[in-house]
Formats: C-alpha cells, structure tokens, sequence
C-alpha cells in the first residue's frame, strides 16, 4: 500500500488525480463535507445583496429603484435561501455546488438585468460587480476541482451569454467587460491547488497511519517475542514471572487462591546424552505442546521455565484443582508415550509434578511470590525423590526460607496435610 502512497506523492503537478485506489479512497472520505462553513458564508453573501440595494436606490431612484427591489427579494433572496436551507448537516460535494451554483449564477443575472437598466455612468459598475460575484463565491466555496470547472464554465457562459444578448458590449464599449471577464476564471487557480494539498494531506496522512499500523504490528510481534520461548512457543521464564505477580497481586485484592505447577520431564539428560540434542529438542517440543493443552484445560498459563523444566499458573484454583490439573499434566505427558532412549524396555518419557496452591489473604502473613514459587519448586522435588512419574504437593510457608540440608536446589516449603 505504500508504494501507490510514494507513486501518488511523486506525481507530477498537471496529473491531478491519484492512482486508482487511492483514488477511490479519497473521494469516498470526501464525498460529504460539512454544510455549516457553506452555509454560513451563503448567509453573509445574501446580506451583502440586501444591503447593496441602498446603492440601487441612489443608482436609479425611488422610482426606478422597483425592479432590482424585486428581483433582489423576489428572485435572488428565495433562491439563497433555499440553497442555504438544503446543506444542513453532511451534504454531498453535488448538493454543496448545486447550492452554490444556483445562488451565483441567480445573482449574476440579478446584476447585469440592473446593468442594462442603470443609468449610462453607473453601468460598468455593475459589469464589475457581476464578475466579482463569482469570483468571491469560487475563492470561498470548497469545491473539487471538477466541480469548480462545472461553476466557473457556467458563470463564464451566463456572463458572456447576457453581456452580448443585453446590449452590454458593442464595438465600442467591450474592452470592460472582456477585461473583468477573465475574474470569472480566477477560482480554477486556487480549487486546483487546494485540491492538489488537500490530496497531498491526505496521502501523508495514510502513509502515516499505515507506517504506526506497521510499527504497532511490529512491537506486538516484538512483544511477543520477547515473552515467548523460541523452542516450544510458551511463555517464558519472564513473562511467567511477570504474570505470576500480578496473579499474586490480584488474588491478594480478592482474596482468590492461586495455583501453581512446576513439571521437570524424567531424566532428561539421559535422553539428550543417549539420542543426542535434536532428540532431546524434540521431545521438549512435545511435552509441551501437551503440557499447554492440559493446563489451558483449565484455564491457566503454561510456560518454559528452563531447560526442561516448565511452570504454570492456575488463576482461581484451590488445592485439589490444583492437583487435579497436575495430574492432568502428568497423564497427558504419560499418554504421548514417547520412547525414552536410554531408559531399557522402551520406557516412555514421563514428567514428575510440583503443585501448590495459595489464597490471597495469605499475603497478610507474609506469603510473597518467592514462597510460592518455593513451595511448587518443593513439591516437585519431592515427586523426584518419590519415584518420578507423580504429583505432590505443598503448602507455602512464609518463614521457609532456608535451603533444605542434603538437595541440590533450594526447596523451602512446608508439606500440606
């Protein structure tokens, strides 16, 4: 989408139009304006009239003064009025230079019937006034450019048509009103190049909104990059983290429990010194592939913790949800039945099980995010020392902060009932 954008901003300046689409786009967000700002400006041009009819009465008199009385309040004023009265709300670019065209041309007409009547001296000024009408409502009115050829071709025509077919112009008074008559053009000039900016604008203004649409997509796909494991596509030690915080956080706010599940698949370095790393990449790939789907069963977040340990957060779950979704864990793992190389009898691959589970108001006692992750890093290590391949599980404690004597990890969590 943006090389149509760079092509149209790179036109050149006699090709107005943009490319198709673009094209298509433009007119669509354009087709309806505003009728105030037209509105108002027909308000103040038929004040104007009413008020040049004090110039009328000193032209051609108290007696002569009737007809561009009537044709000023009989004719014009009803058409102005009119126009005005049809752009209330979002008129169409058609209505908005009907409205004006009508108004401008009536006018035109107005004026030079009062031209032909007024006296010899006055005559040419209202052979001026009649090219200054359409001037003024070109130069104000925004209409497309197209629009403004319809307008100023018409107004020119109508001019040109009733200076010659009301005597205006002969052989020896025309220099006038072929001079002024040339005014009549002037608003082609600026409708192009208000047009040719307002494209512009509108160009730059889609190439900025598709350039921050790209860099949002571009900062989410970041985003998630950086909270997601390149092996498996879970989560990662730090999103987990993150989530696990804030899960604490609200829980404490709510007083809800929370669940936690640490998993480390059996014997793993056994597998990856046996069939070698790319087996072993494998069977991480499935394990968590099953892994997230038995705890997104139940509503939670599965992620990579490290190396072949994974973790997930259970939102809501009490104790025995828990462990049931642990179990869970543990059985979908046991039913992929993967072939664990340096085990004998073809053993398959299996995964021993951590569970904890906290309430909110728990924080009141001192249970921080650190206890928890303890008590679950605990529980797991207990489904180790217990025969692999099983579910335990612990309660947090707040005063467990000492490393168990005789393990290699910190576990520090005091055992449930």
């Amino acid at each position: 989408m943006l090389q149509p954008i760079e092509a149209g901003l790179s036109r050149p300046w006699y090709r107005l139009k943009l490319p198709d689409a673009l094209e298509a786009q433009y007119r669509a967000e354009t087709a309806r304006q505003d009728g105030f700002y037209v509105q108002s400006w027909l308000a103040v041009f038929t004040l104007f009239n009413v008020l040049s009819l004090v110039m009328d009465r000193e032209v051609f008199g108290p007696e002569g003064f009737v007809v561009p009385l009537v044709m000023t309040l009989g004719v014009f004023c009803p058409v102005a009025l009119g126009a005005i009265a049809s752009l209330r709300g979002r008129p169409t670019m058609v209505r908005i230079t009907g409205a004006v065209m009508a108004t401008a041309l009536v006018d035109i007409v107005v004026v030079l019937n009062s031209a032909r009547l007024a006296p010899a001296p006055h005559t040419d000024v209202y052979i001026i006034i009649a090219t200054i009408v359409p001037l003024v409502v070109g130069l104000i009115a925004p209409l497309p450019f197209r629009h403004c050829l319809w307008f100023c071709g018409s107004a020119f025509v109508l001019y040109a048509g009733l200076v010659l077919g009301l005597g205006l112009c002969n052989a020896e008074r025309s220099g006038l009103p072929l001079l002024v008559s040339g005014l009549i053009l002037v608003p082609l000039k600026l409708c192009y190049s208000r047009e040719w900016a307002a494209r512009n604008t509108f160009l730059i203004g889609l190439r900025v909104k598709l350039q921050a649409e790209a860099l949002a997509r571009a900062n989410a796909r970041l985003t998630v990059l950086s909270e997601t494991d390149a092996l498996t596509a879970l989560s990662n030690r730090r999103h987990f983290t993150e989530r696990l915080e804030a899960g604490w956080g609200l829980a404490g706010e709510q007083d809800a429990w929370l669940g936690l599940i640490f998993i480390d698949i059996d014997h793993f370095k056994l597998l990856n010194d046996t069939a070698g790393h790319a087996e072993g990449d494998r069977c991480l790939v499935a394990v968590s592939a099953a892994f997230q789907a038995a705890v997104e069963a139940h509503g939670g977040l599965a992620a990579r913790y490290g190396g072949e340990e994974f973790a997930a957060l259970l939102p809501g779950a009490e104790p025995a949800t828990a462990r049931m979704a642990g179990e869970a864990v543990r059985a979908a793992i046991a039913d992929l039945a993967l072939r664990h190389p340096g085990l004998s009898a073809g053993m398959p691959v299996t995964v021993s099980v951590g569970v904890t589970a906290a309430r909110g108001r728990m924080r009141d006692f001192g249970i921080e995010v650190s206890d928890l992750l303890r008590a679950a890093d605990f529980a797991l290590y207990a489904a180790k020392n217990e025969g692999r391949n099983r579910v335990e599980t612990f309660m947090p404690a707040a005063n467990a902060n000492r490393p168990v004597a005789g393990t290699d990890r910190a576990h520090t969590a005091a055992p449930s009932a």
